[in-house]
């Protein structure tokens, strides 16, 4: 499916309670229990990764490198356990290494 929703559901009531417009396949998705936030790995026409505050689902930022972006949809993201880094890998066969940072901090 390829219409670039992102949707939350309450599986319990079995209704959806948000959704919001990504403008691109969503390829991969990750909860960020730091900062209460999802993140979604997606393919064209970006191939980037988005943050998305939740519950609102306002997307607060995209992450793209300082010298290197994805030219692939982003297929796998994942967290460390310390919560310090986070893995992608996309179809462009490169995988990245990201820094986070506080919220504030540049």
């Amino acid at each position: 499916m390829k219409d670039g929703i992102l949707r939350v559901w309450d599986i319990n009531r079995e209704k959806m309670v948000q959704s919001a417009a990504t403008d691109s396949q969503i390829c991969s998705l990750l909860w960020l229990p730091k900062t209460s936030e999802l993140m979604t790995g997606q393919g064209l026409p970006g191939n980037q990764m988005k943050i998305w505050k939740y519950p609102m689902l306002i997307n607060s930022s995209e992450l793209y490198g300082k010298y290197f972006s994805h030219k692939g949809r982003v297929l796998h993201i994942a967290l460390s356990p310390d919560q310090s880094r986070l893995f992608s890998v996309a179809a462009d066969g490169i995988a990245c290494l990201w820094k986070c940072h506080e919220s504030g901090e540049s």
